[in-house]
């Protein structure tokens, strides 16, 4: 009797293995499976490649970036120019480029000195004006150009409100010595064909796994009609 039980069990057991190896071996014959994993491993591929692409779009907007500081120091206004003109376009036609607010600080430098030199009242002697700018340059350093001025105004004797006058007067707006470029929302570039890409597989992707649910809860309330409620729908 037991040795019945224990050849019924191994019999059983072996169908089930049969039964699985038939199905795994059904399965990869099947052209969908193979088209399942085609489409998981092309989203796989193309996720990791827009991450490259859109790494290497930030990191040439960081070179451009810093060329354009070093373009700054340099004083040179056509240099400063063209460099802003490499940087504006790239970020224009790149994804995740933004390449944030970009202070141009000595060419700022140059035009708030330009301007307290065009200040110069008449009667006050050049050479006597340039001592004294260069005596309250360290407040410009310290406090900005509105201290400067106001120091300038005051060593060559004028009144509070003419300190305040003039100091307001030839300050240069500093919100015309910004750039600030923000990056397209998507561009027709290695990291935008693949991101495009990837948004069509995947949506094809889930497409096919929402047909396929649709399927088996079809086929599950079928079976279950013809099983239990025969004459009655019960899946609605």
């Amino acid at each position: 009797m037991l040795k019945d039980k224990k050849s019924n069990l191994r019999n059983r057991m072996t169908s089930r293995q049969r039964i699985k190896r038939v199905a795994k071996h059904q399965l990869l014959r099947h052209p969908s499976f193979w088209l399942w994993v085609g489409q998981i491993l092309l989203a796989i591929v193309l996720a990791v490649l827009t991450v490259v692409f859109l790494r290497q779009n930030n990191l040439n907007m960081v070179t451009l970036r810093n060329g354009l500081v070093e373009a700054d120091k340099t004083g040179d206004i056509a240099l400063v120019e063209s460099a802003a003109r490499k940087l504006q376009d790239y970020v224009a036609h790149h994804m995740n480029t933004t390449a944030g607010r970009i202070a141009l600080q000595t060419v700022y430098d140059q035009a708030a000195k330009q301007a307290m030199a065009s200040a110069r009242p008449a009667w006050v002697d050049e050479q006597a004006f340039q001592q004294i700018t260069d005596g309250c340059l360290p407040q410009y350093d310290n406090y900005g150009y509105r201290a400067w001025a106001t120091c300038v105004a005051t060593q060559m004797g004028l009144t509070a409100a003419q300190t305040l006058t003039i100091a307001d007067d030839i300050a240069p707006d500093p919100d015309l010595f910004y750039v600030e470029y923000v990056s397209t929302r998507w561009s027709a570039d290695p990291a935008g064909i693949c991101l495009l890409l990837l948004v069509v597989d995947v949506f094809f992707l889930g497409v096919r796994m929402l047909v396929v649910a649709v399927k088996w809860l079809f086929g599950y309330c079928r079976n279950r009609f013809q099983k239990e409620f025969t004459g009655v729908d019960r899946c609605i």
